[in-house]
């Protein structure tokens, strides 16, 4: 049950911090693809390889931030009958010995078919630490952020290349859990490279907040990792790496889990 004002500390942002060596992984996978029961033993690998928060894409019909790696796996999980109900149902059945934060990653027709505070009650009830909705505009946040709050639920919004100082401000203002930092315009993706303004954005962005930072769109090797921690950014958010690989095994849940595991691995530089 929610408590209200009651010393909300971020669990997201704590596991966040508690990375001292390197920028703490945050991966990304998409529910239901190719299985829900794939999506449960990724879940538990990624725990058991002490990620810091686990982004779970809710699939949708039409999503507007994800490149075509993430855009197949949610067509995919759609056309084998996932639904909304579905992921909840199998958060409810982890909830009581799942502690790495999970974050939902959601466009925002879906918390509005479902319901504002009931999804964001629902999530509260799931464990869930943290709601993204990168179709939410900052200027249409404030009802969505103050429901979070009420839920002891950190809603994470994004920063882009292009946003200016007076946006940037709104947003680090707006978020908590961590400020996510969209490497690159576009969609997401497998990149080689940031953008070269990355870093004065991160300034930026500090200027405002201490609330941890992690990088997200193109992050997908341990050179990334490398590049990340010399920036001085908290945390790195993995997805269509690991969509990528789900993809190539998607007939042999073994070699998937082996596969994800194995990645997770080389993602830790410090060793």
């Amino acid at each position: 049950m929610a408590q209200e004002g009651l010393n909300f500390k971020s669990k997201i942002q704590q596991s966040i911090l508690e990375n001292k060596k390197q920028p703490a992984l945050i991966p990304f996978i998409t529910a239901g693809f190719p299985s829900l029961q794939v999506t449960k033993e990724l879940l538990y690998k990624f725990q058991e390889k002490n990620v810091a928060a686990i982004e779970l894409g809710i699939p949708f019909s039409d999503p507007l931030a994800d490149g075509p790696i993430i855009q197949g796996a949610s067509k995919y999980a759609i056309d084998n009958g996932i639904t909304l109900n579905k992921i909840f149902e199998l958060l409810e059945g982890i909830k009581k010995d799942f502690n790495t934060p999970i974050i939902l990653f959601t466009y925002f027709n879906i918390i509005l078919n479902y319901g504002l505070e009931d999804f964001v009650k629902k999530a509260n009830e799931l464990n869930i630490s943290g709601i993204i909705s990168p179709d939410l505009p900052i200027e249409e946040a404030q009802n969505f952020k103050q429901l979070c709050k009420k839920y002891n639920i950190d809603f994470i919004m994004l920063v882009a290349p292009t946003s200016g100082e007076e946006r940037i401000k709104k947003i680090v203002a707006t978020s908590s859990g961590f400020i996510y930092l969209v490497s690159s315009t576009g969609v997401t993706g497998v990149r080689e490279g940031f953008s070269q303004v990355l870093d004065n954005i991160l300034q930026e962005i500090k200027k405002y907040t201490s609330t941890p930072v992690s990088v997200g769109f193109g992050v997908s090797k341990p050179e990334h990792i490398k590049e990340l921690k010399k920036l001085g950014v908290q945390g790195a958010i993995i997805g269509s790496a690991f969509i990528k690989i789900i993809d190539e095994h998607k007939d042999d849940k073994s070699k998937i889990i082996r596969s994800v595991s194995d990645f997770v691995d080389s993602l830790y530089i410090e060793g």
